[in-house]
């Protein structure tokens, strides 16, 4: 498909409120390049993973379209650079 997987995660702005979050839920389920996006603890409240054809497209996705969710303070991206294992294969033995 020529699609490439980036791994994203943000952090919301100082306070994080069940109406914000609710906020970034909605604002996020529009996007079909998000595939995946978990509300998370510890020092980061989203994990989301997304795909874009390639760098440039993941660039433009980000500033023209995620950066501009309200509540976000922080964003730091990474990249998958290959893939050790990804099965949906439950181990019910």
């Amino acid at each position: 498909m020529g699609l490439q997987h980036a791994g994203f995660r943000a952090r919301e702005a100082s306070t994080r409120t069940a109406a914000r979050t609710s906020a970034f839920a909605e604002a996020i389920k529009e996007f079909p390049e998000v595939l995946e996006c978990y509300v998370m603890m510890g020092s980061v409240d989203f994990m989301l993973r997304i795909v874009a054809r390639d760098v440039e497209a993941y660039e433009r996705f980000f500033f023209n379209t995620l950066s501009q969710v309200p509540g976000i303070q922080e964003v730091n991206s990474m990249v998958a650079l290959s893939e050790i294992k990804c099965t949906s294969e439950l181990p019910l033995d």
